[in-house]
């Protein structure tokens, strides 16, 4: 059998160990991670390998040679463009003329491959994917499988929404040749996303085979660090080129140690390399080859590379060096920083946690380095939240975060364009405006500033100016409230998670260009656009009502003193008298006030233009759930026959509702861009939009002639019961894969979670993209039947927990 080594990866997340390395040459425990592959592959008889190359194939090259020092047979392939995984394989497809393993170049394991192999014959597969469980399944392609070894599902990289199992693809496959014929030549074509899907819906014969055994794909400086750790730690079963000198110390040859240094361990010291006096080495440390570590020294969980020299008394407290980097005396290096290559630290300096400085610079004495040099850090947590990029107030929204967020998003997304930049009306957010607006500019996007306004108006008026998309910027003023930078298209949905994930890497890379001098993005002020948004939509409902004899209402309104003069003409164009109160003492008038004012309705409006709380001529306040059946009974009646999203959580009375009035109920993600995308007509929906909601419901109240009270009490009896979970980060694949287990004899859908059916109602299984919790949502004619589904399966996740 023959193998395939795919070595083209660049490590871009893993700079900047790899400015100058590829991915697959990153060492662990002093050797390339490729090297370890290629011993993995002898051990199980193959010799014949093909390595494809793309970024920096001369290293490659020249460590490996043609692969007789590894008692292997190396052939090079080398692509000129990316050509995807399928694609860079097919370039070898005349070497490969029988059943043969694709395998990572950048990715460590010890699986046993002819187990693999023989599961594959007995299969009689075309192609067997090696699998493993990992508790972050966010990154891999998701799989699972019949009880045979039949793949019946594949996702690849999924949102916690789609993970329905902690089982991942390793990108380790045993395939036929033949399959190669479907894959064009010279052409981008992956594995993954299109050569292994279509087989899946072929009903091919693709199969999954579970392997025990380690495997760690080194796709980020956490993951290699601890790789290397567990190696020593002996997770993995491998040959460690030293002698152990008591359990996980491993020392190679040519070391030298004074008699008062200390080797805690686990620990690896490569050959050539001096310990001098004092010199400590603390748990998990990887020391290269030739490197010099001086007298009074520290280091404990710190990776060094080759040809180092550590001036005395340097701490290393969780610090990965590249190579040929000098650390004069008494400089301190902290948590998850990374220094690349040739790079000189002055004497006295402090480099904090997680700075990563660039390959040749040269770092002053007494300096304290707070940020990375030049290039940015990669942080531990995604930068892009469920509506945007959020935070607590001048702690993690800050100006200068938010500098750097409009320099990446702006040459990422919309360099040459035009964005239109708003926010709500408070000192902080105007103050965020000015500097987003300058960063953008930087770069070459031409900026339409709308001054303060709600986020459905700017939405608005980016698409009535034809702009590339905008960034509204949302705060409720409460310093204990997170501040959101909330990013749009061109359509004024929110950005596709594709384009999140672009800015976010160049927001952590800081992979960016300036505009030259002459191609300075312009500024245009146009603050009149939320009284055009006001104006139009007040016209647009006025239209839809004529005709219908409206009688004349009383309304009491809650909302923040800055938006009352712009509800004036709203209000007063759709004929209704509006009561404006304010929240006094942390009281609750809104209720009170309705009632006792002889009002129609009472609303409370939130500064975010988005959340709507309502309030019947009773003073009731309206149950959440209920009013959003109300409201999507509003539009549907506006627009008969329309067709319109609503998320997978939302009351299942909606389609019998839809049904009755010749609509159309789409049931997406619980994502607001889905549940728009769903949306046939204007992009403006009751979930999403306060002032259209509030349209809608004086509409219907005018069509009917009832009061809100007897509305809502026409509306079929429903239950829902919500409930919160925590689940650590690292269970919640395990915990969907055990719930899909149990779904093998129930009807389930998999739009969002996972959503189970039985017959007295149906629950959703929810993992949250931000918390490491999960949410339960029941429904059912019978709040207690709601309740007992919700405790049934909080209790079967409970199990697995335990």
């Amino acid at each position: 059998m023959k193998a395939v080594i795919m070595a083209g990866g660049k490590g871009t997340r893993l700079r900047p160990l790899t400015c100058h390395l590829p991915k697959p040459m990153v060492p662990l425990l002093g050797r390339p991670c490729m090297a370890y592959i290629i011993e993995l592959l002898h051990k199980h008889g193959i010799q014949d390998i093909a390595v494809t190359m793309q970024y920096k194939p001369e290293v490659i090259r020249d460590y490996f040679g043609d692969g007789e020092a590894f008692n292997v047979n190396l052939h090079y392939f080398e692509e000129l463009s990316p050509l995807g995984t399928a694609g860079s394989v097919k370039q070898a497809h005349e070497f490969l003329d029988d059943t043969f393993v694709v395998i990572s170049g950048d990715a460590l394991t010890d699986f046993d491959l002819e187990q693999a192999l023989a599961f594959h014959k007995e299969k009689q597969a075309k192609a067997t994917l090696l699998l493993t469980r990992v508790p972050h399944p966010l990154e891999y392609g998701v799989v699972m499988t019949d009880q045979n070894g039949l793949i019946t599902r594949f996702l690849e990289k999924p949102s916690w929404g789609e993970v329905f199992s902690d089982t991942v693809n390793t990108g380790i496959y045993i395939m036929e040749p033949e399959l190669l014929e479907r894959v064009p030549l010279g052409q981008e074509f992956d594995f993954s996303q299109q050569l292994f899907p279509a087989l899946l819906q072929e009903s091919r014969e693709l199969y999954g085979y579970v392997s025990a055994g380690y495997w760690m794909d080194i796709g980020n400086l956490q993951q290699y660090r601890q790789t290397q750790f567990d190696m020593l730690d002996g997770k993995v079963q491998l040959h460690i080129h030293g002698t152990q000198i008591r359990p996980r110390v491993y020392i190679a040859d040519d070391v030298e140690t004074s008699s008062t240094a200390r080797v805690i361990g686990p620990a690896f010291i490569g050959k050539g390399s001096k310990l001098e006096d004092g010199v400590e080495l603390g748990e998990y440390c990887i020391v290269g080859e030739n490197n010099r570590l001086s007298k009074g020294s520290k280091l404990t969980r710190s990776v060094l590379w080759d040809h180092n020299h550590i001036a005395a008394n340097n701490e290393l407290a969780g610090s990965t060096l590249t190579s040929r980097i000098v650390c004069k005396e008494a400089s301190y290096l902290g948590e998850g920083s990374v220094v690349g290559n040739h790079v000189i630290i002055g004497e006295k300096s402090r480099i904090e946690p997680h700075v990563k400085i660039w390959p040749h610079k040269q770092i002053r004495d007494k300096s304290r380095l707070h940020t990375s040099h030049i290039w940015g850090e990669h942080a531990a947590k995604t930068l892009f939240k469920t509506r945007g990029v959020s935070g607590l107030p001048n702690l993690e929204i800050t100006p200068e975060m938010t500098a750097k967020f409009g320099t990446a998003y702006g040459a990422t997304l919309a360099a040459g364009k035009t964005l239109t930049v708003s926010c709500a009306p408070h000192t902080f957010t105007r103050l965020l405006k000015r500097a987003l607006t300058a960063s953008l500019q930087s770069v070459g996007t031409h900026v339409i500033d709308l001054g303060d306004c709600l986020a459905p108006a700017a939405s608005f008026a980016i698409r009535h100016l034809g702009a590339a998309g905008g960034i509204h910027l949302d705060w409720s003023g409460n310093e204990n409230e997170r501040c959101l930078l909330a990013c749009m298209d061109a359509e004024g949905l929110p950005i596709t998670r594709s384009a999140e994930r672009k800015v976010e890497n160049s927001f952590w890379q800081e992979d960016y260009g300036r505009a030259a001098m002459n191609q300075l993005g312009s500024y245009k002020d146009e603050t009149h656009w939320f009284q055009t948004y006001i104006r139009t939509l007040s016209e647009e409902i006025a239209d839809e009502g004529e005709g219908l004899p409206l009688p004349a209402m009383k309304i009491v309104i809650e909302a923040s003193p800055w938006l009352q003069p712009y509800l004036v003409p709203f209000f007063e164009k759709l004929g209704i008298e509006a009561i404006h109160v304010t929240t006094v003492n942390n009281q609750e008038p809104l209720p009170l006030f309705t009632s006792l004012a002889g009002a129609n309705l009472g609303l409370r409006l939130l500064d975010d233009g988005r959340t709507l709380h309502m309030v019947t001529e009773k003073g009731e306040l309206v149950d959440s759930d209920l009013q959003t059946v109300f409201l999507y009974l509003c539009y549907l009646h506006s627009r008969p026959g329309a067709t319109i999203g609503a998320p997978v959580s939302a009351p299942e009375l909606l389609e019998s509702m839809a049904e009755g009035l010749g609509a159309t109920i789409v049931r997406t993600k619980e994502w607001e861009r889905a549940i728009l995308e769903a949306t046939e007509q204007a992009r403006m929906h009751p979930l999403f939009d306060s002032l259209f909601a509030t349209g809608l419901a004086v509409l219907h109240l005018g069509r009917t002639g009832l009061p809100l009270s007897e509305l809502l009490a026409l509306i079929p009896t429903f239950y829902l019961h919500r409930e919160q979970i925590d689940c650590p980060w690292d269970a919640k694949g395990e915990v969907m894969r055990s719930m899909m287990n149990k779904a093998k004899d129930t009807s389930v859908d998999l739009v969002d979670g996972i959503k189970f059916y039985h017959e007295n109602g149906w629950i959703l299984l929810l993992p949250d993209s931000e918390d490491p919790v999960f949410r339960l949502v029941a429904q059912s004619q019978n709040p207690t039947i709601a309740e007992e589904l919700v405790h049934s399966y909080r209790d079967h996740i409970l199990n697995v927990l335990q």
